[in-house]
């Protein structure tokens, strides 16, 4: 949790960020400002992917700095280690909705008893919850 910087950009490390009006809160990899723009940074282990789900990830995060800081955000961005490569996360009104919509989707899953582990050993292995979930203990308990 610290703050680099590197030219005329600060970068905001492990920011602990949370949202009231959505009722979540989490880390962010980073947040760098510059110019009195605020981008939340993501850094994932895999491949960029078809998912939504680390958009959504970040778009929360902005959603979050926006309510704290009472600042528009309008971008962020993910950097995927496995192709070295950093995409541009537009935050567009549906991105923005269907973020929130998730969320409350994920309220209301959370109310009642916890589904069966995903079928997807790939995606689990690259998941930064792995340690959270336990998809492959759950599987193994269930079996016996």
């Amino acid at each position: 949790m610290g703050t680099i910087q590197e030219g005329e950009t600060l970068i905001h490390q492990q920011q602990w960020v949370w949202s009231d009006r959505l009722k979540v809160s989490g880390i962010i990899d980073g947040v760098e400002e510059h110019d009195s723009q605020l981008v939340p940074i993501e850094y994932k282990k895999g491949k960029m992917g078809q998912h939504l789900n680390d958009h959504f990830q970040l778009c929360a995060a902005a959603l979050c700095l926006e309510e704290r800081t009472g600042r528009s955000i309008t971008y962020g961005e993910i950097y995927y280690h496995a192709n070295r490569r950093r995409q541009t996360v537009p935050f567009t009104p549906q991105l923005r909705q269907m973020t929130e919509e998730a969320i409350a989707l994920a309220r209301l899953a959370s109310q009642s008893a916890m589904p069966n582990p995903i079928n997807h050993t790939q995606k689990c292995q690259s998941c930064s919850l792995l340690g959270i979930c336990l998809p492959f203990e759950v599987k193994h308990l269930q079996q016996n």
